[in-house]
């Protein structure tokens, strides 16, 4: 049986994702075609089409000082700065909700009730029911701004923390603790309570860089 040139690349892509997440590709590792064909049995066309794809995920990147492309990997300075950015934008959106969507909005509000129960129907804690649960629940909170610029800001800091979101679904404690945040937010903002949202927002950035920072021990420990 000859497959096709979807099936290849979409192969190439399941396998090598999966080596990232695994960790059996740490971050800071150079992929190079030729030698992941070797291991994977796979031709080079298909997995140089998985590797940009991934680039796209913000699972790998391409180094301006190196040749090639790595499994991507922030710094402590890195996630610092991704997250201080963050919480600008996150108090942005509570704000503009609260003082200017919400009281003047009946869908923004409905949006944001089926939203909540959404959430409080979460039963599954499992990685991938978290990380699909997360960024749906960000990206609805963010387009009710409905502000373009702040949207795409907003989802390439995801992208740059998308690795690290993998890693806390792997632990149910965490994944509660993140879904009793968003339920706060919820509550917050469907209260117009600015106060409490804004510390919620703090809290939960909080508690993404210790996580990171935690995930980032853990990978130097397994690199050494």
């Amino acid at each position: 049986m000859i497959l096709k040139i979807d099936t290849l690349n979409q192969q190439a892509y399941d396998i090598l994702k999966e080596k990232i997440l695994n960790k059996e590709l740490l971050p800071g590792t150079r992929l190079v075609d030729s030698q992941l064909a070797e291991d994977f049995g796979i031709s080079r066309t298909p997995l140089r089409d998985a590797i940009r794809k991934l680039a796209e995920e913000g699972f790998v990147v391409s180094s301006p000082t190196k040749k090639g492309y790595y499994v991507y990997q922030p710094s402590a300075k890195d996630i610092n700065e991704i997250f201080e950015l963050r919480q600008i934008l996150d108090e942005a959106v509570v704000r503009k909700l609260i003082q200017a969507v919400l009281p003047h909005n009946p869908e923004a509000y409905s949006v944001l009730s089926d939203l909540r129960q959404r959430t409080l129907e979460q039963a599954d804690f499992s990685g991938a029911t978290f990380c699909k649960e997360d960024e749906y629940f960000h990206d609805q909170i963010t387009a009710l701004v409905q502000n373009q610029v702040l949207t795409q800001c907003y989802s390439q800091l995801r992208f740059k923390t998308r690795i690290y979101r993998v890693f806390t679904s792997d632990s149910p404690s965490r994944v509660r603790r993140s879904y009793q945040s968003h339920l706060r937010l919820c509550n917050a903002l469907l209260g117009l309570d600015l106060e409490e949202a804004l510390a919620v927002v703090e809290e939960h950035v909080r508690m993404s860089i210790e996580y990171c920072m935690e995930d980032l021990q853990q990978l130097e420990t397994l690199k050494s």
